[in-house]
């Protein structure tokens, strides 16, 4: 279980559609967490000009793998280089193949994520039901790890 009081280091993996929503998901990251150091590692087709890749932000495009499938070594030792306290997945790519082979990769003591992802890569799956905002989806993860902890200030 993490220890979500001493300052965590956080991983979200998203994918490009939910990338625009990535500030308001940065801001309450910081808000309910307060994570020590936090990344995005974002599923993308291409690289999008109007973002910078950045120690905070990670992007895995189709460039990214070899002839054989597999991450090219210098995306293999960004996302290694990174060790979590908490690892969120959110990602709600379709290809199933991808999310899992990046979430293998990641180096993490807990990892979270829904019901429609490989529960045996997770420590923890949550069934969202209708909820499909992600800033919603964290407050009800936040809420699930102080409750299993035994913290009684859950909100």
């Amino acid at each position: 279980m993490p220890e979500l009081y001493k300052f965590p280091v956080v991983t979200i993996l998203v994918d490009e559609s939910q990338k625009q929503f990535i500030k308001e998901l940065e801001i309450n990251l910081k808000t309910l967490f307060n994570p020590k150091r936090y990344r995005f590692v974002i599923i993308n087709d291409v690289i999008p000009e109007d973002y910078l890749q950045s120690d905070k932000m990670l992007f895995i495009t189709n460039d990214d793998f070899n002839f054989w499938g597999l991450l090219k070594n210098e995306k293999v030792i960004a996302l290694k280089s990174f060790v979590d306290d908490l690892f969120i997945n959110m990602s709600d790519n379709q290809d199933d193949m991808i999310n899992d082979y990046i979430v293998s990769m990641i180096n993490s003591n807990y990892k979270i994520g829904s019901v429609k992802n490989n529960s045996s890569l997770h420590d923890l799956t949550f069934n969202f039901g209708i909820e499909k905002n992600n800033v919603e989806r964290l407050k009800i993860i936040k809420k699930y790890l102080l409750m299993l902890s035994g913290n009684k200030d859950e909100e």
